[in-house]
């Protein structure tokens, strides 16, 4: 799977220290001029404050200033110098990976800072605490120290960092796989940042927001939240804020496959990193531009985009930006056939991911050597790779990349045969893409829960913005009733006005309580109807299973049935019957394997793990590559295919996609057409499209059974003419392929008489 790179605001306060400023190198010659007149309690402070400044230049000075820092304040027995050089020192250790050191010294320097009673260098260690335990995936721990980090802001009404580590325990639990709460925190930092008017903050907040609609796969959301963003952005000229909202809104895109929209922010996320010269933004852009125009099938201009991003990530020095480009890379070399450039892009990104720890890119990239092995036909290489990618997957419980290693296992048995094989991981494929299917509504009852809640949310603070409101109006009455012997005749005044106000407050209190039952009324009536449809589906899509189930039934029971009279009774059989036998399993497994082969085409389609590549194909050509292999089908029954395919008949579409329909249709007449029978396909081309005929004079289908065709939820399945078996699944899979390379399917059918299936195609793709 190709691999693209999105941008997640940065709220933690350890990590917003690292951004780089035009006046950093000003700033630190500033600070070496203070030290040279400087008395020893104030070179403390400036000592650490080369430390900070040093963090984004070297590491190493960073951590020799930190030293002198805390040599100088244990001299002068500066308390605080001491707590910040700790400080100082163990935010060295974090960025060098060595978290036990830091852990240590964030102690160090929290023991002194509540000692002091520093509430805001408190809360400025817990969240150190929670960085580190972060960034070693302890997401339960981080948690735990975000909220400490709270409370002592919320102890000095700090609403600032109150704000900021909302958002942090936002980001946690959004780790942690718990969305709702994400959200919750979110909005509660949304809340405190919208009223102190901190509008870089508010931006990613939204930002935030919109990445954790995209995960549950609320596109519309995630679409709202990221415009909200950059209409911020756009008033502030924050240049860098749009450049990563313009990337986002492109993967939103490219999520729902609008294709051309996405490309349209990417570039625009580009052209602000090359005018701001920002290399790591750039190169990212690179790479996500390259998915689109893979996706799209262009992949000499997919190439130039990846190979822009390789070139931006070794002149960084990027490994993880590295890694991603050569995957990349490596896959359209594979597309293109070019084996030895595939396998050594790939294997160096693995390599890199390996060195990284990157354990979510190395199961893909052991997925992605297992299918060029596949390709290949080096299935023992093939099955190294997709053992290792299997166990990864799950120790970090990547469904996605299960599901992939194990539809590349069904293949590999496939090809080889091994039909039992074939069929155990077939089976667990399935098994896997329904926990996927599974997940994906639970997120979706999620996203709909967590809207109801926050409305619910909404209306309280209404609520209670009027109760409020009501209060104030009650003290104002008590108020005038103590004066009323000084002013009777302003009282009866005051009086009248405040029973106006009251009527009119009760009426519009009234009204806004109206209006927000309404709306909770229509929120639970779109719950029940989501929830109905949920139902539907998953009552469909039982009733589907059921029916491929009892299909599948028969093909075993022969199966089953003749190999156990072939094990049994050798010695009885004579050889006609042997004979007789042998042929009904090869039968059988030859209609159970067809069954199968359709079933996993319709599952991916289903799912969206299709990936079709249009392009212009010549019809004639692959007629012809179907009729060489069912010609000897054709033969048995002595039944003439005629094909009136021109040379220069031309449609766009998938390849792969026009040979699994003609075969399936093809094989359906030959099915229902009696002993010396006649098949006849034909095509008429228009401006736009190509319609293609498959004709029979064989059996026909009734009016009533013509209702029943590409459906899913309805059983339709008859003999043929000499007793052969059907499920309809490949007409439903045919309809299923046509209708997402944008044509259509129809039939015309007499009963007696034969049928007519006819499909449309476009002929370019414009």
């Amino acid at each position: 799977m190709h691999l693209f790179k999105l941008y997640i605001s940065s709220i933690l306060l350890f990590l917003s220290l690292f951004s780089f400023s035009q006046n950093d190198r000003t700033i630190i010659d500033s600070l070496f001029k203070e030290l040279e007149t400087a008395n020893d309690k104030s070179k403390i402070d400036i000592l650490n404050n080369l430390s900070k400044n040093y963090w984004k230049f070297s590491i190493d000075s960073s951590l020799y200033f930190a030293n002198e820092a805390l040599n100088l304040a244990h001299i002068a027995q500066s308390q605080k110098g001491i707590s910040d050089a700790y400080n100082r020192i163990g935010n060295v250790y974090s960025q060098k990976k060595e978290n036990k050191l830091a852990l240590e010294y964030y102690n160090k320097c929290l023991d002194i800072r509540i000692e002091l009673g520093d509430s805001k260098g408190i809360s400025d260690i817990y969240n150190n605490f929670a960085v580190v335990y972060s960034s070693e995936n302890q997401h339960g721990l981080a948690l735990e120290y975000f909220y400490k980090a709270l409370q002592e802001s919320k102890t000095r009404n700090d609403k600032e960092d109150i704000s900021v580590f909302y958002s942090a325990i936002g980001v946690s639990y959004a780790e942690l796989g718990d969305y709702k709460n994400s959200i919750k925190n979110f909005l509660l930092s949304l809340e405190i940042a919208q009223k102190i008017n901190q509008e870089n903050e508010i931006a990613k907040i939204y930002n935030n927001l919109g990445n954790i609609y995209h995960e549950i796969s609320s596109y519309e959301e995630a679409l709202k939240y990221f415009l909200d963003a950059l209409e911020i952005y756009k008033k502030t000229d924050n240049q860098t804020g749009l450049s990563v909202i313009y990337n986002n809104l492109g993967i939103v895109y490219q999520s729902i496959k609008e294709n051309d929209r996405a490309l349209e922010y990417y570039q625009k996320a580009l052209e602000i990193d090359l005018k701001k010269d920002q290399k790591f933004g750039q190169a990212d852009s690179y790479n996500n531009i390259g998915t689109v125009y893979d996706e799209k099938g262009d992949k000499e201009k997919a190439l130039e985009y990846y190979t822009k991003s390789l070139q931006l990530n070794k002149e960084l020095d990027y490994s993880s930006g590295l890694a991603t480009a050569l995957n990349n890379i490596g896959l359209v070399y594979l597309d293109l056939g070019e084996f030895d450039k595939a396998y050594a892009n790939l294997k160096e990104s693995t390599d890199l991911s390996k060195g990284l720890n990157d354990n979510y890119s190395l199961a893909n990239n052991y997925n992605n050597l297992a299918k060029l092995f596949v390709i290949q036909k080096q299935y023992s290489k093939a099955q190294y790779y997709l053992n290792q990618s299997i166990e990864l997957s799950k120790k970090i419980k990547v469904k996605e990349w299960l599901t992939e290693s194990y539809d590349l296992y069904y293949q590999l048995y496939s090809e080889q045969n091994n039909y039992k094989k074939a069929l155990e991981y077939y089976k667990l494929y399935s098994e896997m893409n329904d926990t996927i299917f599974k997940a994906t509504s639970t997120n979706r009852v999620t996203e709909m829960k967590i809207k109801f809640e926050t409305g619910n949310l909404e209306t309280e603070n209404e609520l209670l913005k009027k109760d409020n409101e009501i209060h104030l109006l009650e003290l104002n009455r008590q108020r005038n009733i103590k004066n009323y012997w000084i002013a009777f005749s302003i009282l009866i005044l005051a009086l009248a006005i405040l029973s106006f106000r009251q009527f009119q407050l009760k009426k519009n209190t009234n009204n806004l309580l109206k209006s927000k039952n309404n709306q909770l009324r229509e929120t639970n009536e779109k719950l029940t109807i989501s929830e109905n449809n949920l139902k539907e589906l998953n009552a469909t899509k039982d009733k589907f299973f059921s029916i491929i189930a009892h299909d599948l039934k028969n093909p075993f029971q022969s199966l089953l049935g003749f190999s156990e009279a072939l094990y049994n009774q050798t010695e009885e059989l004579n050889k006609e019957e042997i004979n007789e036998y042998s042929q009904i399993i090869y039968e059988s497994s030859q209609n159970l394997f067809n069954l199968l082969g359709n079933l996993l085409e319709w599952s991916k389609s289903q799912l969206g793990s299709m990936n079709l590549l249009p392009k212009k194909i010549n019809l004639f050509e692959s007629v012809d590559e179907v009729l060489e292999l069912i010609e000897l089908i054709a033969q048995k029954k002595n039944i003439k295919i005629v094909s009136l395919i021109s040379k220069e008949d031309i449609a766009y579409a998938d390849k792969h996609m026009i040979s699994s329909v003609i075969r399936n249709l093809i094989s359906n007449a030959l099915k229902f057409t009696n002993h010396g029978g006649k098949i006849e396909l034909s095509s008429i081309t228009s401006e736009n499209s190509i319609t293609i005929s498959v004709k029979d004079n064989g059996k026909g289908i009734s009016e009533e059974n013509l209702k029943k065709l590409f459906k899913i939820d309805q059983s339709y399945s008859t003999k043929g003419t000499e007793n052969e078996s059907g499920t309809g699944l490949g007409l439903i899979l045919c309809k299923e392929l046509i209708t997402q390379s944008n044509g259509d399917i129809s039939v015309k059918s007499t009963l007696g008489k034969g049928s007519d299936f006819q499909f449309t195609l476009p002929v370019s793709g414009k």
